[in-house]
């Protein structure tokens, strides 16, 4: 990988002669020069690519040039670093004189400093160039040809709402069909059924397809989902047993509370619990007192590698062993992945017998085709192409122990260059964990991997890298937002261990778990995922007196145990990693953060999420002219430092509610920002909001009245508006939003008073949320008009009249409605017709409610019906087989009454 680690250095080379000049006075020469040294070594990396894994001495060489490219990375850095933090003093007279000649006397070292570090590199590199000759490695054909694409250009997707993604299912109906039949039929007792098989032949997915399942839908009172993993947390798996059941428990409940009311929860009832990727027989135990065996007929669905772990949970089933596609089942997947698009059309004939040797060496893992698939997927549709993907993935088989770690080297490998440090960073994130894309993105953008395209904003150029790793099958959607693009995503664990053993071996990154020990290496970045060891790994570190790390991510979630840092450790942080782009310290305990941190003037990304005991940001944070994104959302700081604008590189700001500007703010001068959340109105809304022209995400909050909604108007950018007005106030009415093409989300929680006419909306609204709207006239008549709706989230009075009619083609694409606390209706009307696309609806608290409408029965699309909080008598309507109203949901697969 050390020619992802030159390609970045000399992509920060020229950044820095583009963007710091002014600061490089005096060595911009030599820092050309060291540039022009290192293309020359990127261009003799090429020559070696395919052989670099299997022969010592290539090892060696790539290790020197990735060393000699960081090293000339922290010079340049150190330069930068000294050159802002030395100050200067303007003031005139003699002693002003005296003190500029003494700052010239020091350029002049500094300058003197990194000229000779630059020769010493540049010396360096000659040594290694000569070493090439001199140990034998010549150039060698063959295998680095297969990664072509790294250096070809890319053709990027057009921007859209894509199809959601096929789940990767074939040749698993008779398995699933096996698997139903011991759900729903078999003796009383709580069966446990198990799916056992290796890593990547499909367990979660043949899961995933029976719990989906209608008849299973049907027969279960509560269904749940959960992923286990190796570094598991018995609380944090019974939070997500609670949350999947629709109980929102408090995050703070101890894990004996947790397991008792999930126990208590479930008594009683006929419950279906998926536990996906279970490894030991201590998390077994940790989790089977939590679900009753009352003869009801539940079962618990496990999958798991270690057969004997299926054994142990229950030695009265017998444990279903995936077994590999066959030839017919195998092709079939590899040609949805490699050949996307219309699948009736046969495969060219001059690429069928290249695809059906690629296939065989896939051995009918799932996996393993779907990756190798995505990896031919992305290259010309030639016999020369396909052949010289074979002809590589021969040799890394050749070079693997097992097939599937040699097919995902070659998938890895086979990235473009751009792509591989983004997939290295999938490591950092705890296993089977879902990621937020924004996150990530923004994680990305401050590490600088994402590349500048054009006019484009560097976002929607990461939005199309996270893309096209999901084509390429390295990772996986979890989630989309209504318009379509990725909001969460994962990655298999066996993907994930590719990255984990890449990043460690090219000193990319150091991921501490739960087993993790803490001996420190010189890798570039520290993640940490397990709670408990973030003080001692970090004071490990200063004992290397190396300043080498470029990012720390403590990425913990709000489950984890809390580590309180104290305040000396953090001014040895800020003072020993000088050049951290990447500072995420969420849910750890700072009561305080120094005034040390103004010194990391190379920070780019600032997370400190959840510290509830944070109460301020010290002034010497706006000192902090790179910082792209502060995240200061769930602490306690209700007020921004003053010279915030001089902070004029942020690009996402999220606060805690109420977090305010203070006055005098030149809130104007944050032009570049893009995500402004939980931010309290003030008289900078009607004075400045306008000016923030590139902002795409804004939640404000507070008193708005017409002078300051009106600003909104003119942010024709924005992706996602959320109004939130204080208990009991009006959000005015706004102006049109006709031109605001690209605003797919709203959420207005306040008193309305009027909703908006059909034309005044976004034309591409695809979800919106309603709370407190105080609407007296039915607003559906409006709603329903909307033509690309997806989410409809309507509630806590939205509507205070008695009768609400959705008319006959109204809502032609809602395929998610909620209704809750609508405390004054009483009569619903669904006319035939309406929302053909309903999947899932949820009515929730409308005590008045009197029925479901007799329309129910004409949403045959409907998959999940959950009604909680209802009075005794609507449910005794809803009662299965008995109710007056069961015939209206009786063709529903999941029914849910809480």
């Amino acid at each position: 990988m050390a020619d992802i680690a030159v390609k970045f250095v000399i992509q920060r080379l020229n950044d820095f002669l583009a963007q710091e000049a002014e600061l490089l006075l005096g060595v911009d020469g030599k820092i050309r020069s060291l540039r022009d040294k290192l293309l020359w070594m990127d261009a003799l990396l090429k020559d070696v690519h395919g052989n670099r894994r299997d022969n010592d001495r290539v090892k060696v060489w790539v290790a020197q040039i990735r060393e000699a490219a960081y090293d000339a990375e922290d010079v340049i850095d150190s330069y930068i670093f000294n050159i802002q933090n030395q100050g200067r003093d303007t003031s005139a007279g003699f002693m002003g004189c005296i003190r500029s000649f003494a700052y010239w006397i020091k350029d002049l070292l500094l300058i003197h400093k990194i000229g000779k570090e630059i020769g010493d590199i540049e010396r360096r590199l000659n040594e290694i160039s000569s070493n090439r000759s001199d140990y034998g490695i010549s150039n060698i054909p063959g295998c680095g040809e297969a990664s072509s694409s790294s250096n070809q250009s890319q053709t990027w997707r057009e921007k859209g709402i894509p199809i959601a993604e096929e789940a990767d299912v074939v040749g698993v109906e008779d398995e699933t069909k096996t698997l139903v039949g011991q759900l729903i039929e078999g003796d009383a007792r709580r069966a446990v059924i198990s799916i056992t098989g290796m890593g990547g032949i499909g367990k979660t997915t043949l899961a995933k397809k029976v719990y989906d399942n209608i008849d299973v839908k049907k027969k279960f009172d509560f269904h749940a989902w959960v992923s286990v993993s190796q570094e598991h947390r018995l609380r944090e798996i019974f939070l997500s047993i609670l949350k999947s059941l629709g109980r929102d428990e408090r995050e703070t409940m101890p894990e004996e509370d947790l397991r008792k009311q999930l126990f208590e929860l479930l008594e009683g009832k006929k419950y279906l619990v998926v536990i996906d990727d279970i490894w030991t027989r201590e998390a077994w135990n940790g989790l089977v007192s939590a679900f009753p065996d009352r003869q009801k007929g539940s079962r618990v669905l496990l999958t798991t590698r270690k057969e004997e772990i299926a054994k142990y949970a229950d030695a009265q089933s017998t444990p279903h062993k995936m077994q590999f596609l066959n030839e017919s089942e195998s092709w079939a997947l590899f040609r949805k992945k490699a050949l996307p698009g219309n699948l009736a059309l046969p495969c060219p004939a001059n690429l069928e017998e290249l695809g059906g040797k690629i296939v065989a060496k896939c051995g009918g893992l799932p996996l393993a085709i779907a990756v190798i698939g995505g990896v031919l997927s992305r290259k010309e549709k030639s016999v020369n192409e396909w052949y010289k993907v074979l002809t590589s993935l021969e040799w890394h088989l050749h070079e693997s122990e097992d097939a599937i770690s040699g097919i995902l080297a070659l998938s890895y490998h086979d990235l473009p260059y751009y792509l591989k440090f983004c997939f290295l960073y999938f490591g950092a994130f705890p296993e089977d964990s879902e990621i937020e894309v924004d996150d990530l993105i923004k994680l990305w953008i401050a590490e600088g991997f994402v590349q500048q395209r054009g006019e484009e904003e560097l976002e929607d150029v990461a939005e199309d890298y996270v893309e096209e790793l999901i084509n390429r099958s390295m990772i996986q959607v979890a989630e989309r937002n209504s318009n379509g693009t990725a909001m969460t995503c994962r990655i298999h664990d066996l993907l994930r261990d590719l990255s984990i053993a890449n990043a460690k071996e090219e000193r990319f990154m150091d991921v501490y778990g739960k087993a993790a020990t803490t001996s420190p290496t010189t890798a570039r970045r520290l993640a940490i995922t397990a709670s408990g060891g973030l003080q001692k790994i970090l004071q490990a570190y200063f004992a290397q007196k190396k300043n080498h790390l470029r990012s720390l991510l403590n990425l913990l979630d709000y489950n984890d145990e809390r580590e309180e840092i104290e305040t000396p450790v953090l001014k040895s942080l800020f003072g020993a990693f000088k050049f951290l782009r990447v500072m995420d310290l969420r849910y750890v305990k700072l009561t305080s953060l120094p005034d040390e941190i103004g010194s990391l003037i190379h920070l780019r990304y600032l997370c400190l999420m959840g510290n509830g005991e944070l109460r301020r940001l010290p002034s010497t944070i706006t000192r902090l002219s790179n910082l792209q994104t502060l995240n200061i959302f769930g602490t306690n700081i209700k007020m921004l430092p003053v010279d915030i604008w001089k902070m004029e590189q942020l690009r996402h700001l999220v606060v805690k509610y109420e977090c305010q500007f203070s006055n005098g703010t030149a809130v104007h001068r944050l032009s570049n920002l893009q995500t402004l959340k939980n931010i309290w109105a003030g008289s900078w809304t009607e004075d400045e909001l306008e000016k923030l022209i590139n902002l795409r995400e804004l939640l404000i909050c507070g008193h708005l009245n017409m002078a300051s909604s009106r600003p909104i108007s003119k942010l024709v950018h924005l992706r996602s508006l959320c109004l939130e007005g204080v208990s009991g106030s009006f959000i005015p009415a706004f102006e049109s939003f006709s031109n605001h093409r690209h605003l797919y989300y709203m959420r207005l929680r306040g008193r309305l008073e009027k909703l908006p006419d059909l034309h005044e909306f976004p034309p591409n609204l695809t979800k919106l949320h309603l709370y407190g709207s105080k609407l007296e006239q039915d607003p559906m008549g409006t709603l329903e008009k909307l033509p690309n709706l997806r989410i409809l989230r309507y509630g806590g009075d939205a509507y205070v009249t008695k009768e609400m009619v959705f008319s006959a083609g109204g809502f032609p694409l809602l395929n998610d409605l909620i209704i809750w606390e609508c405390n004054e209706l009483e009569e619903w009307t669904v006319e035939k017709g309406a929302m053909p696309y309903l999947t899932s609806l949820r009515i929730m608290s409308c005590k008045r409610l009197k029925m479901l409408p007799d329309g129910m029965r004409h949403l045959t699309n409907l998959q999940e019906l959950k009604l909680s909080g209802m009075t005794e008598e609507f449910e005794e309507r809803v009662r299965e087989n008995e109710g007056e109203d069961w015939f209206k949901i009786q063709h529903i697969p999941s029914l849910i009454i809480h």
